[in-house]
């Protein structure tokens, strides 16, 4: 959407990259099931700090892909982050098109700033979706194009705060070394060397928002998704995508959906990115790009939407304390 498991790694019968795969429903979704209250207001216990899921993809970086049911088919794709070991950083600034950023797909902002892997960021402008199949999209990979919100690249200020512009943007992640946090609104209030707005927010100090102010279909209209979550107790992030608009492979998560799926995994606060046909979770695999989520840009399953801005992985040399 722009401006408008614990097996080994083995080949996927829908033709996706081999991955680690664990078919199983996540608790938190089964409370949303019989209605978010019935999971309470507190956050899912941590049963493993120091054992970190799934297949290492990198130092660092653990993979694993949940598919559940209930209360809805849906493919959900986690990384998670070790922030000791790994540096979160956003796009680069670049105004030779006119504007802040030079579209380009998540593949290509691993492949050209050699990233251990890579979400789609901001919302952004200018957006057509085109046609199914089609070409008559926009941005196309080249083209310039603006996000929504506040974005810092590098210690620069890329975008400017945008009250106002769009108001599913209130939440900003700042991110500082390895001091990572999100916070309402679009000023991090300190200097930092990274900062993207986006949202809404999710949780917060584990803690669910309401997105009763959107309308009731706003919090339960599922559409693919990426999102990132917070651990309040370990220097420990997870970046979530959620297939969809795919009938028999993956409908898409809600809002709601998204928190229950936080929860689970033990995050204290969390907020929504782009979705819907620019949600990509890339990750580099011998040397190469590799799109591990079935993107839906134009409704064609793993066609790349090329997007203004980027969350970047990179490991850094020395593990930190």
């Amino acid at each position: 959407m722009a401006a408008n498991s614990g097996s080994a790694p083995r080949p996927s019968s829908d033709g996706s990259p081999p991955q680690m795969i664990r078919r199983s429903t996540l608790v938190g979704l089964l409370c949303l099931a019989v209605g978010l209250s019935a999971c309470g207001t507190t956050r899912a216990p941590q049963t493993a700090l120091a054992a970190p899921r799934g297949e290492a993809l990198f130092p660092g970086g653990h993979y694993w892909r949940e598919v559940t049911t209930e209360p809805a088919r849906m493919r959900v794709h986690v990384l998670e982050l070790d922030l000791r070991r790994v540096r979160l950083e956003l796009t680069a600034g670049d105004t030779s098109k006119g504007r802040e950023h030079v579209a380009q797909t998540p593949s290509d902002y691993v492949r050209r700033n050699d990233l251990a892997a890579a979400v789609n960021a901001s919302y952004f402008t200018p957006f057509k979706g085109g046609s199914k199949g089609g070409d008559d999209y926009y941005p196309h990979a080249g083209d310039g194009a603006d996000v929504s919100g506040a974005a810092i690249a590098f210690g620069r200020q890329v975008s400017p705060v945008e009250p106002g512009e769009d108001e599913r943007v209130n939440a900003i992640l700042c991110i500082k070394a390895d001091q990572v946090e999100i916070i309402d609104g679009q000023d991090c209030g300190r200097p930092v060397d990274h900062a993207v707005s986006a949202g809404p927010r999710l949780l917060a100090a584990g803690q669910a928002r309401s997105f009763e102010a959107f309308g009731r279909a706003y919090g339960e209209n599922r559409h693919p998704r990426t999102a990132i979550g917070l651990d309040a107790d370990a220097p420990r992030a997870w970046l979530v995508v959620v297939d969809g608009r795919q009938p028999g492979l993956s409908e898409g998560a809600s809002l709601n959906d998204l928190i229950a799926i936080f929860r689970e995994l033990g995050a204290e606060d969390a907020m929504n990115l782009d979705g819907g046909g620019s949600t990509t979770l890339v990750v580099r695999r011998g040397g190469h790009p590799v799109v591990m989520n079935s993107p839906i840009h134009t409704g064609v399953p793993g066609r790349e939407r090329p997007s203004a801005n980027h969350i970047g992985v990179r490991v850094t040399s020395e593990p930190r304390p």
